[in-house]
């Protein structure tokens, strides 16, 4: 019921706080990702169930129907996947499987995106876009995961 609440409140945060800020609504720190492969970090596939529920919110919330779904599913899944398979159980680990995730997820959503609506995206805004995301990732990882392990 906690992680629904905590759903519930960075959807709202993300769609709505953060788009003051950050103009190309998709290039915003994804903090319901984060959440999201912290807790598949935790908690292995079932975060994929709360993936598909967080991507709904998103797309209620957003207006694109499936998209966030999509997204948010499919890396959930592929984390989960990589450290499960591939990787041990370390913050490097952890923040390499998250940069993977967040680069595929921009990357997809931009070229899905950029199917329907003409804008130009600089690489610059996006490598900072990660590493904004990166940087939040790895202060949950030392301020929470860490200790939850």
């Amino acid at each position: 019921m906690r992680f629904l609440l905590l759903i519930l409140l960075l959807v709202f945060l993300q769609t709505s706080f953060l788009q003051v800020f950050f103009k190309p609504g998709f290039l915003a720190p994804d903090l319901v990702l984060i959440a999201l492969l912290s807790k598949a970090y935790l908690a292995g596939r079932e975060a994929v169930l709360w993936a598909f529920l967080g991507g709904t919110f998103l797309d209620v919330m957003t207006d694109t129907l499936g998209l966030n779904i999509a997204l948010q599913t499919l890396t959930v899944y592929i984390f989960v996947l990589l450290n499960e398979k591939v990787f041990f159980r370390t913050w490097f680990t952890y923040l390499l499987g998250t940069g993977i995730s967040f680069l595929l997820k921009k990357v997809l959503s931009l070229l899905l995106m950029r199917m329907k609506f003409y804008f130009s995206i600089s690489v610059s805004s996006i490598i900072l876009a990660l590493l904004v995301e990166l940087l939040i990732a790895s202060l949950v990882y030392f301020a929470y995961l860490k200790r939850k392990e």
